[in-house]
């Protein structure tokens, strides 16, 4: 009897309470929380990224259905349960999902232009239990916008000047895409259907496209991209003339002063010189600053001076406002 005891505890002893048994995990999807959107042309382009975990905080595996919907506000109080099977279901799969889960899903809306519409998504395991539904969005829509045509673009002395058809007085979005870069960046805004690049540099390749944006309510509308445009611009420009030349004799030579010239290209100053009623000539080549002194002058002699400046690309200006002076040492 005495062993029979021994050998009963030694097997409660061996056993771990396993404890109360659980439910089977029910993998409902954790609610979406980040639905954004933007009139997109006659989409309302909606934003947003699938739910990794359950509302168990369990991993998901497998997805099941989207229930993308996009409508009108009823009467009454709101409440998405009551509104979301009047509204339009918008044709949606969470296998187009990035690696990330990020989704982008277009709800076609040219119908409901001038109103105010209700946008809402969920999501479902595959047994079909749905998620919550994710933020409720308002929007406005207003009548799409057409894409800006003829765009063109022609170099300037300070980078790449576009211009384009639309709106006159329309805002609009400036995309450009520079050499070995692999996408668009917009780069500015314009009032009006014309736009300058001061950051474009002569002698690279640029892409660029235009977009018409409008305010729409408490967001934005934008048309689709315009056709794009490449242009590699080329420095024709010559810098501006250089301006307050002033001459004056030194014990053995003519002192030139001017101002400096602020061209962001500039390689230097042309020097020029007539004697008396002698053609002007060229006595000085690409001086880096804005003065120079004429050493090869004789007393009582008279001179007349002036000064051009070149660029990079050899582009030289006008020649500046001619001084004259009799030297006298």
């Amino acid at each position: 009897m005495r062993l029979t005891l021994v050998f009963a505890s030694v097997l409660l002893a061996g056993c771990g309470y396993v404890g109360d048994p659980r439910p089977p995990a029910l993998n409902i999807p954790k609610r979406i929380e980040d639905l954004g959107a933007i009139q997109h042309g006659a989409s309302l382009r909606l934003t947003f990224a699938l739910p990794k975990m359950t509302t168990e905080d369990l991993l998901i595996r497998e997805r099941g259905e989207l229930d993308v919907r996009v409508g009108v506000p009823g009467g009454g109080e709101f409440n998405v349960d009551a509104w979301a099977p009047a509204a339009r279901r918008v044709p949606a799969s969470a296998a187009s999902a990035n690696q990330d889960g990020a989704m982008v899903v277009e709800a076609p809306v040219g119908e409901f232009a001038g109103n105010e519409v209700f946008a809402a998504v969920r999501t479902s395991n595959p047994k079909g239990r749905w998620s919550g539904w994710s933020n409720v969005l308002t929007v406005k829509v207003v009548k799409p916008l057409e894409a800006p045509t003829g765009v063109s673009a022609e170099a300037s002395a300070d980078g790449v000047r576009l211009s384009w058809q639309g709106e006159p007085q329309g805002r609009y979005r400036i995309y450009r895409q520079a050499e070995k870069e692999e996408t668009f960046t917009r780069i500015g805004e314009a009032r009006g259907l014309i736009y300058a690049d001061k950051t474009a540099d002569f002698g690279k390749s640029y892409r660029y496209r235009v977009q018409a944006v409008q305010k729409a309510g408490e967001r934005e509308a934008e048309s689709d991209l315009s056709a794009t445009m490449e242009i590699t611009p080329v420095d024709t420009f010559a810098p501006a003339a250089p301006a307050s030349l002033t001459v004056l004799s030194g014990v053995s030579s003519v002192e030139l002063a001017w101002e400096r010239n602020l061209d962001k290209d500039l390689r230097g100053y042309q020097v020029y010189r007539a004697t008396g009623d002698g053609p002007m000539e060229r006595i000085a080549s690409l001086v880096e600053s804005p003065a120079y002194s004429d050493k090869a002058v004789e007393s009582g002699k008279s001179y007349h001076y002036a000064v051009s400046a070149v660029d990079q690309a050899g582009n030289e200006s006008a020649k500046s406002e001619p001084v004259t002076i009799t030297f006298q040492p």
